[in-house]
């Protein structure tokens, strides 16, 4: 009773220690609101549903996120840190243990007399650990947000390898394009060619309108292999992500090109604002849940400075005879209370929760990192569709203006009035705002698509 009383008091003295201060938690940096929104235009549509919402890109993403490696690495460490939440959880909960055990020895009593002895026994036993100071509670929380991180890790990785594998996807269209464009462009640059040969067999032409001719179509014939390797380059990419071996990149793609966008400037509806932005963002939100795991390991650590108290038990059976155990007289029990305490560790413990509290304040700067991130990654992505939907709109212009002045110019070099100078300078410059005007189409699908990835949601237009 004095032994129970002595531990009481212990306990009531101890009890006026608090847990750690920690210092504030992450900080909510968001603002109003964002800025250089893209120009509202009602009536606009957000490019065609061919090219963004197609097939194509629907089965990228299914392949993707049954297929790749990185996702099949998170999932696991999903499960890993969800088993170990559920030990830790138990780990508060008493534990009962049992044994059977049958001996038998041959040993001298005191007349040095050898005889041999059996002995039968059947016990059980049981343990729990008192959390005085929340220890073993802190610990399941921190399990427990290990395991809430690693699923928003795991939702944070699907987001970013889609995105990752929808802008490569749209950039192997944008390349399909500019190859179909210089193909088809040099069936037109050798009608051309034969024209202008045929003219200076007839002394209408000189050589050296052959000679730039040719020159034309070579360097036009150029850009085809530059243009195949790129869209090699990006496929093999694809497949990597896809979780396939690389694939053949002189195999054709079965899949039908699907239509550019129209240079037209695209409407969103309505976005969430930033605060909304950071509450839907996975990495943040798993960012935040770290820091709460730091500060429940900081509690441990603070916790493990102190007394623990444990209750222990035990009823069992023991007799020289397998007939007689389970009888009253062969019966042992035992009931006990034990306190430990470490008090004299040279600082080792109050070391780790120094570390621990470090641990923390690096998790909330952290958390404060990637909100940061989140919002730089959602007003940059506005402002690049924002700047490439003007820009598209005025490529579109000038790419229409330049295939009006070709024509032109092909009309006045064959009525004699023009030289066949001008008329490649036209087509020069035909080629290249074209191909420029493809580009600048990508780079806008890019941007919408970038925009889906940053506020880790589907967009849609009014």
């Amino acid at each position: 009773m004095k032994a129970r009383l002595t531990l009481l008091a212990a306990a009531a003295v101890l009890a006026g220690c608090a847990a750690p201060g920690l210092s504030q938690g992450p900080q909510n940096l968001a603002p109003e609101k964002f800025a250089q929104l893209p120009p509202a235009n009602t009536g606009a549509a957000t490019m065609t549903a061919a090219f963004v919402d197609s097939a194509q890109l629907q089965r990228v993403v299914d392949d993707v996120l049954a297929n790749n490696r990185d996702l099949r690495s998170a999932a696991a460490r999903l499960r890993q840190a969800e088993a170990l939440a559920d030990a830790a959880g138990a780990r508060r909960l008493p534990s009962v243990g049992a044994n059977a055990s049958a001996s038998r020895q041959r040993a001298a009593n005191d007349q040095g007399q050898y005889n041999t002895f059996n002995n039968y026994g059947v016990n059980a036993t049981a343990g729990w650990e008192i959390d005085l100071w929340g220890r073993a509670l802190a610990a399941a929380q921190a399990a427990g947000y290990d395991a809430q991180s690693a699923a928003l890790d795991r939702d944070a990785a699907q987001l970013s390898l889609a995105g990752t594998a929808l802008n490569l996807q749209a950039q192997l269209i944008g390349l399909g394009h500019r190859l179909k464009l210089a193909k088809e462009t040099l069936v037109v640059q050798n009608q051309l060619l034969d024209l202008v040969k045929a003219r200076v067999g007839a002394g209408r032409n000189t050589a050296l309108d052959q000679a730039r001719a040719e020159a034309l179509v070579a360097q036009t014939s150029a850009s085809v292999p530059a243009l195949r390797n790129a869209a090699c380059l990006t496929r093999l990419q694809l497949d990597v992500l896809r979780g396939q071996p690389p694939a053949d990149c002189d195999k054709a793609d079965s899949d039908a090109l699907p239509a550019m966008p129209e240079p037209r400037l695209v409407s969103l509806g309505a976005l969430p604002d930033p605060a909304g932005l950071l509450a839907a963002r996975p990495d943040v939100k798993a960012a935040a849940v770290r820091a709460e795991a730091a500060a429940s390991r900081a509690n441990v650590a603070w916790a493990s400075r102190w007394p623990s108290i444990g209750l222990s038990g035990s009823i069992g059976w023991s007799s020289g005879a397998a007939s007689d155990l389970f009888k009253s007289a062969t019966r042992v029990n035992s009931l006990a209370a034990a306190l430990n305490w470490n008090f004299l560790d040279f600082g080792a413990r109050k070391a780790e929760e120094s570390a621990a509290r470090a641990g923390f304040d690096a998790a909330v700067a952290g958390a404060e990192q990637a909100q940061l991130v989140a919002l730089q990654d959602a007003q940059g992505s506005l402002s690049t569709l924002r700047e490439t939907e003007l820009q598209a709109v005025s490529q579109a212009a000038a790419a229409d203006a330049t295939l009006r002045a070709r024509d032109l110019a092909f009309k006045r070099y064959d009525a004699g009035v023009a030289d066949f100078y001008s008329l490649l300078t036209a087509e020069q410059e035909r080629l290249a705002a074209q191909d420029a005007l493809i580009q600048v189409q990508t780079g806008r699908a890019t941007a919408l698509l970038a925009v889906h990835k940053a506020f880790a949601a589907r967009l849609t237009a009014n």
